[in-house]
Protein backbone atom coordinates (compact mmCIF):
# COMPACT_ATOMS: atom_id res chain seq x y z
CA UNK A 1 0.00 0.00 0.00
CA UNK A 2 2.89 2.46 0.92
CA UNK A 3 4.51 1.78 -2.91
CA UNK A 4 1.05 3.44 -4.38
CA UNK A 5 0.64 6.25 -1.71
CA UNK A 6 2.91 8.73 -3.98
CA UNK A 7 0.63 7.85 -6.78
CA UNK A 8 -2.30 8.47 -4.54
CA UNK A 9 -1.15 12.27 -3.74
CA UNK A 10 -0.31 13.56 -7.04
CA UNK A 11 -3.77 12.07 -8.38
CA UNK A 12 -5.23 13.79 -5.24
CA UNK A 13 -3.30 16.86 -6.23
CA UNK A 14 -3.74 17.40 -9.81
CA UNK A 15 -7.85 17.06 -9.25
CA UNK A 16 -7.69 20.16 -6.90
CA UNK A 17 -5.72 21.79 -9.61
CA UNK A 18 -8.18 20.90 -12.01
CA UNK A 19 -11.20 22.39 -10.05
CA UNK A 20 -9.19 25.11 -8.83
CA UNK A 21 -8.37 26.49 -12.63
CA UNK A 22 -11.77 25.98 -13.99
CA UNK A 23 -14.06 27.90 -12.56
CA UNK A 24 -17.72 26.91 -11.42
CA UNK A 25 -20.57 27.00 -14.09
CA UNK A 26 -22.31 29.18 -12.05
CA UNK A 27 -19.73 31.71 -11.55
CA UNK A 28 -19.32 31.94 -15.49
CA UNK A 29 -21.16 34.84 -17.55
CA UNK A 30 -21.74 34.65 -21.67
CA UNK A 31 -22.04 38.45 -22.87
CA UNK A 32 -25.49 38.86 -25.21
CA UNK A 33 -25.73 40.75 -28.36
CA UNK A 34 -26.23 43.86 -26.05
CA UNK A 35 -22.96 43.50 -24.67
CA UNK A 36 -25.01 42.67 -21.32
CA UNK A 37 -23.58 39.63 -19.10
CA UNK A 38 -25.54 36.85 -18.50
CA UNK A 39 -24.97 34.32 -15.97
CA UNK A 40 -24.31 30.49 -17.03
CA UNK A 41 -26.25 28.55 -14.13
CA UNK A 42 -27.36 25.32 -14.32
CA UNK A 43 -29.05 24.51 -17.84
CA UNK A 44 -32.36 25.76 -17.73
CA UNK A 45 -35.26 23.86 -17.33
CA UNK A 46 -38.29 26.55 -18.02
CA UNK A 47 -37.12 28.56 -21.08
CA UNK A 48 -39.34 31.56 -23.32
CA UNK A 49 -38.89 32.37 -26.14
CA UNK A 50 -39.27 35.72 -27.73
CA UNK A 51 -39.09 35.52 -31.41
CA UNK A 52 -39.75 32.59 -34.31
CA UNK A 53 -36.29 32.55 -34.74
CA UNK A 54 -35.28 31.85 -31.06
CA UNK A 55 -37.79 29.36 -30.82
CA UNK A 56 -36.36 27.54 -33.99
CA UNK A 57 -33.19 27.50 -32.68
CA UNK A 58 -34.02 26.00 -29.54
CA UNK A 59 -35.78 23.37 -30.93
CA UNK A 60 -32.77 22.43 -33.06
CA UNK A 61 -30.99 22.01 -29.92
CA UNK A 62 -33.14 19.66 -28.36
CA UNK A 63 -35.01 21.63 -25.58
CA UNK A 64 -38.60 21.44 -26.42
CA UNK A 65 -39.31 20.08 -23.34
CA UNK A 66 -37.84 23.07 -21.80
CA UNK A 67 -39.41 25.41 -23.61
CA UNK A 68 -42.39 27.13 -21.48
CA UNK A 69 -43.67 29.96 -23.55
CA UNK A 70 -43.55 31.14 -27.19
CA UNK A 71 -45.14 34.08 -29.36
CA UNK A 72 -48.18 33.71 -31.43
CA UNK A 73 -45.66 33.87 -34.24
CA UNK A 74 -43.83 30.61 -33.34
CA UNK A 75 -45.33 28.18 -35.96
CA UNK A 76 -42.38 26.00 -37.29
CA UNK A 77 -41.64 23.62 -35.89
CA UNK A 78 -45.24 21.96 -35.73
CA UNK A 79 -44.26 21.32 -31.83
CA UNK A 80 -44.24 24.84 -31.29
CA UNK A 81 -47.75 25.32 -32.13
CA UNK A 82 -48.76 23.43 -28.80
CA UNK A 83 -46.67 25.89 -26.78
CA UNK A 84 -48.24 27.89 -24.24
CA UNK A 85 -48.62 31.65 -25.89
CA UNK A 86 -47.03 34.74 -24.27
CA UNK A 87 -48.39 37.35 -27.08
CA UNK A 88 -46.05 39.22 -30.17
CA UNK A 89 -42.98 40.01 -30.64
CA UNK A 90 -43.98 43.53 -30.08
CA UNK A 91 -46.62 43.11 -26.92
CA UNK A 92 -45.73 40.32 -25.03
CA UNK A 93 -48.06 39.39 -22.42
CA UNK A 94 -45.44 40.53 -18.97
CA UNK A 95 -47.63 38.95 -16.71
CA UNK A 96 -47.31 35.49 -18.05
CA UNK A 97 -44.33 35.53 -19.08
CA UNK A 98 -43.85 35.80 -15.31
CA UNK A 99 -46.51 32.99 -13.97
CA UNK A 100 -44.65 30.26 -16.16
CA UNK A 101 -41.60 30.84 -14.03
CA UNK A 102 -38.79 30.90 -16.47
CA UNK A 103 -35.18 30.40 -15.48
CA UNK A 104 -33.98 32.18 -18.71
CA UNK A 105 -35.91 34.34 -21.79
CA UNK A 106 -34.57 34.97 -24.93
CA UNK A 107 -35.03 38.00 -27.06
CA UNK A 108 -34.36 39.83 -30.05
CA UNK A 109 -33.18 42.62 -31.32
CA UNK A 110 -35.30 42.60 -34.63
CA UNK A 111 -39.01 42.77 -33.47
CA UNK A 112 -38.77 42.69 -29.76
CA UNK A 113 -38.70 46.27 -27.47
CA UNK A 114 -36.46 47.61 -25.19
CA UNK A 115 -39.09 48.70 -22.67
CA UNK A 116 -39.97 45.18 -22.28
CA UNK A 117 -36.35 44.24 -22.00
CA UNK A 118 -36.82 46.25 -19.36
CA UNK A 119 -39.51 45.07 -17.81
CA UNK A 120 -38.33 41.87 -17.77
CA UNK A 121 -35.05 42.41 -16.43
CA UNK A 122 -36.05 44.51 -13.63
CA UNK A 123 -38.34 41.92 -12.29
CA UNK A 124 -34.94 39.76 -11.75
CA UNK A 125 -35.69 37.35 -15.02
CA UNK A 126 -32.17 36.12 -16.41
CA UNK A 127 -32.60 37.60 -19.89
CA UNK A 128 -30.39 36.87 -22.72
CA UNK A 129 -30.79 39.14 -26.09
CA UNK A 130 -29.65 37.74 -29.96
CA UNK A 131 -29.43 39.73 -32.77
CA UNK A 132 -28.02 38.03 -35.60
CA UNK A 133 -27.79 40.05 -38.57
CA UNK A 134 -25.54 37.38 -41.07
CA UNK A 135 -25.30 33.70 -41.31
CA UNK A 136 -22.03 34.05 -39.66
CA UNK A 137 -24.25 35.98 -36.66
CA UNK A 138 -26.60 33.12 -36.77
CA UNK A 139 -23.88 30.72 -36.12
CA UNK A 140 -22.88 32.48 -32.92
CA UNK A 141 -26.48 33.00 -31.73
CA UNK A 142 -26.64 29.03 -32.02
CA UNK A 143 -23.40 28.79 -30.08
CA UNK A 144 -24.34 31.22 -27.25
CA UNK A 145 -27.78 29.23 -26.96
CA UNK A 146 -26.09 25.77 -26.30
CA UNK A 147 -23.44 27.70 -24.48
CA UNK A 148 -26.58 29.17 -22.05
CA UNK A 149 -28.40 25.41 -22.23
CA UNK A 150 -25.72 23.29 -21.64
CA UNK A 151 -25.85 22.02 -25.34
CA UNK A 152 -22.47 23.10 -26.51
CA UNK A 153 -21.76 19.62 -28.52
CA UNK A 154 -25.79 19.78 -30.08
CA UNK A 155 -24.80 23.64 -30.92
CA UNK A 156 -20.82 22.69 -32.55
CA UNK A 157 -22.54 19.70 -34.37
CA UNK A 158 -25.33 21.20 -36.13
CA UNK A 159 -23.42 24.72 -36.87
CA UNK A 160 -20.81 22.21 -38.83
CA UNK A 161 -23.70 20.78 -40.11
CA UNK A 162 -24.81 23.95 -41.74
CA UNK A 163 -21.49 24.90 -42.54
CA UNK A 164 -21.02 21.66 -44.37
CA UNK A 165 -24.04 22.17 -46.39
CA UNK A 166 -23.91 25.79 -47.59
CA UNK A 167 -20.29 24.99 -48.93
CA UNK A 168 -21.85 22.31 -51.02
CA UNK A 169 -24.34 23.97 -51.86
CA UNK A 170 -22.42 26.73 -53.35
CA UNK A 171 -20.08 24.54 -55.19
CA UNK A 172 -22.68 23.69 -57.15
CA UNK A 173 -23.62 27.38 -58.20
CA UNK A 174 -20.55 28.54 -58.59
CA UNK A 175 -20.30 28.50 -62.55
CA UNK A 176 -23.37 30.28 -62.47
CA UNK A 177 -23.16 33.95 -64.14
CA UNK A 178 -24.45 36.92 -61.66
CA UNK A 179 -28.52 37.78 -62.15
CA UNK A 180 -29.93 40.96 -61.85
CA UNK A 181 -32.03 40.77 -58.85
CA UNK A 182 -35.27 42.59 -57.20
CA UNK A 183 -36.16 41.31 -53.61
CA UNK A 184 -39.72 42.83 -53.05
CA UNK A 185 -40.59 43.71 -49.34
CA UNK A 186 -43.92 45.37 -49.97
CA UNK A 187 -46.03 46.43 -53.02
CA UNK A 188 -47.63 49.91 -51.61
CA UNK A 189 -45.23 51.67 -51.17
CA UNK A 190 -42.19 49.74 -53.28
CA UNK A 191 -39.81 48.69 -50.56
CA UNK A 192 -37.32 46.62 -51.20
CA UNK A 193 -34.09 44.30 -49.57
CA UNK A 194 -31.18 47.15 -49.60
CA UNK A 195 -27.08 47.53 -48.42
CA UNK A 196 -27.09 46.19 -45.47
CA UNK A 197 -30.22 44.01 -44.68
CA UNK A 198 -30.56 40.44 -43.38
CA UNK A 199 -31.21 39.16 -47.11
CA UNK A 200 -28.92 41.44 -48.96
CA UNK A 201 -26.18 38.43 -47.88
CA UNK A 202 -28.25 35.62 -49.18
CA UNK A 203 -28.24 37.44 -52.24
CA UNK A 204 -24.29 37.90 -53.00
CA UNK A 205 -24.20 34.56 -51.73
CA UNK A 206 -27.02 33.16 -54.97
CA UNK A 207 -24.38 34.92 -57.24
CA UNK A 208 -27.72 37.78 -57.39
CA UNK A 209 -26.57 40.88 -58.19
CA UNK A 210 -29.27 43.50 -56.17
CA UNK A 211 -31.00 46.05 -58.20
CA UNK A 212 -30.53 48.41 -54.91
CA UNK A 213 -27.53 47.74 -53.87
CA UNK A 214 -25.66 50.49 -52.64
CA UNK A 215 -28.60 51.84 -51.31
CA UNK A 216 -28.33 54.31 -48.21
CA UNK A 217 -30.57 52.33 -46.18
CA UNK A 218 -31.31 48.25 -45.78
CA UNK A 219 -34.56 48.75 -47.03
CA UNK A 220 -34.89 51.57 -49.45
CA UNK A 221 -37.86 52.90 -50.95
CA UNK A 222 -38.00 52.95 -55.10
CA UNK A 223 -40.38 54.49 -57.65
CA UNK A 224 -41.82 51.80 -60.26
CA UNK A 225 -40.04 54.16 -62.94
CA UNK A 226 -36.75 53.00 -61.08
CA UNK A 227 -37.43 49.56 -61.29
CA UNK A 228 -38.68 49.36 -64.88
CA UNK A 229 -35.15 51.29 -65.61
CA UNK A 230 -33.37 48.54 -63.82
CA UNK A 231 -34.30 45.83 -65.80
CA UNK A 232 -34.20 42.80 -62.84
CA UNK A 233 -33.81 39.48 -64.77
CA UNK A 234 -35.03 38.20 -61.51
CA UNK A 235 -37.82 39.41 -59.24
CA UNK A 236 -38.47 37.38 -55.94
CA UNK A 237 -41.21 38.26 -52.83
CA UNK A 238 -42.44 36.65 -50.63
CA UNK A 239 -46.28 35.19 -50.25
CA UNK A 240 -47.21 37.56 -47.62
CA UNK A 241 -46.42 40.97 -49.90
CA UNK A 242 -47.96 39.11 -53.26
CA UNK A 243 -50.18 36.43 -53.46
CA UNK A 244 -49.75 35.87 -56.93
CA UNK A 245 -47.86 37.20 -60.07
CA UNK A 246 -51.27 38.61 -61.38
CA UNK A 247 -51.07 40.56 -58.03
CA UNK A 248 -47.72 42.04 -58.79
CA UNK A 249 -48.54 43.06 -62.30
CA UNK A 250 -52.19 44.22 -61.88
CA UNK A 251 -50.52 46.99 -59.58
CA UNK A 252 -47.44 47.79 -61.71
CA UNK A 253 -48.43 46.47 -65.46
CA UNK A 254 -45.79 47.91 -67.10
CA UNK A 255 -43.62 45.34 -65.62
CA UNK A 256 -44.94 42.88 -67.91
CA UNK A 257 -41.78 43.87 -70.20
CA UNK A 258 -39.67 43.21 -67.38
CA UNK A 259 -36.73 40.79 -68.45
CA UNK A 260 -37.68 38.60 -65.30
CA UNK A 261 -41.51 38.30 -66.50
CA UNK A 262 -41.03 37.61 -69.52
CA UNK A 263 -39.03 35.05 -69.06
CA UNK A 264 -41.27 33.94 -66.52
CA UNK A 265 -38.34 34.38 -63.28
CA UNK A 266 -40.98 35.99 -61.00
CA UNK A 267 -41.21 33.60 -57.90
CA UNK A 268 -43.34 33.69 -54.75
CA UNK A 269 -41.26 32.77 -51.53
CA UNK A 270 -42.01 31.25 -48.03
CA UNK A 271 -41.73 34.36 -45.56
CA UNK A 272 -41.39 32.51 -42.41
CA UNK A 273 -38.54 30.24 -44.29
CA UNK A 274 -36.06 32.99 -45.82
CA UNK A 275 -36.60 35.65 -43.32
CA UNK A 276 -36.38 34.13 -39.97
CA UNK A 277 -32.59 34.62 -38.75
CA UNK A 278 -32.44 30.83 -37.96
CA UNK A 279 -31.45 26.99 -38.05
CA UNK A 280 -33.16 27.04 -41.54
CA UNK A 281 -30.56 29.86 -43.41
CA UNK A 282 -29.09 27.25 -45.47
CA UNK A 283 -32.30 25.90 -46.83
CA UNK A 284 -33.47 29.34 -47.32
CA UNK A 285 -30.32 30.12 -49.24
CA UNK A 286 -30.67 26.98 -51.85
CA UNK A 287 -34.67 28.29 -52.12
CA UNK A 288 -33.29 31.48 -53.33
CA UNK A 289 -29.94 29.89 -55.72
CA UNK A 290 -33.42 27.99 -57.33
CA UNK A 291 -35.43 31.06 -57.75
CA UNK A 292 -32.19 32.71 -59.60
CA UNK A 293 -30.51 30.12 -61.06
CA UNK A 294 -32.65 27.57 -61.59
CA UNK A 295 -31.49 23.52 -60.73
CA UNK A 296 -27.91 23.63 -60.17
CA UNK A 297 -24.74 21.61 -61.61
Amino acid sequence: MKRFLPLLLLILTLSCEHRRTEPPRESRSLSDDLGNPVPIAEPPTRIVSLAPNITEILFALGLEREIVGVTEYCNVPTAAQAKPRIGGLMNPNIERIVESHPDLVVMSTSGNMRTDYDKLTGLGLRVFVTNPQTIEGIFKSIHDLGTLTGREPVADFLVSSLEDKKRILLKRYEHHRPRRVLFLLSLNPIIVVGEGAFLQELLELARGENIARGSSTPYPQLSREEIFNRKPEVVLATHDVAGSVDHILSAYPEWKSLPAVQSHNVVLLDADLVTRPGPRIIEALEVILHAIHGEGE
